[in-house]
């Protein structure tokens, strides 16, 4: 349905909104069916309707959000637990009770870190899990 106009203009741009040219041919499409003269004020209804909770729709986009929120928690959750464990490290160096292999476990810990550091840096690409 249309929402009624109540005097109220929508004055402020977001976008501009960027589509192929199937998608923007679908979006033409499916405004004419409900009755819109265009595809914008259409497309501004769908973004308001969703996000005032009228409905719901399974957008990939909110998964690999929602994955990503989840990874990054178990992350952080293991870096405290390292966090912990470079304490205990730190108050060993501090006494007299240090093993004679430190430098090398130290070194080997640093390097584990940057590795991790590095593949979080790197942007995830869901096409390479496809042709993996």
């Amino acid at each position: 349905m249309i929402r009624r106009f109540t005097g109220d203009a929508r004055l402020e741009r977001v976008g501009p909104l960027r589509f192929t040219d199937d998608e923007r041919t679908s979006l033409q499409e499916a405004a004419a069916e409900h009755g819109y003269k265009g595809e914008s004020g259409f497309a501004a209804d769908v973004v308001l309707a969703f996000v005032d909770g009228r409905f719901t729709a399974n957008l990939p986009l909110s998964e690999d959000r929602r994955r990503t929120h989840m990874f990054r928690a178990q992350v952080l959750r293991a870096l405290n637990r390292i966090g912990s464990n470079v304490n205990q490290i730190a108050r060993a160096l501090n006494s007299d009770l240090t093993p004679p292999d430190i430098r090398q476990r130290l070194d080997e810990l640093h390097r584990l870190l940057t590795l991790i550091a590095e593949a979080l840096r790197q942007p995830t690409d869901p096409r390479e899990k496809q042709s993996a």
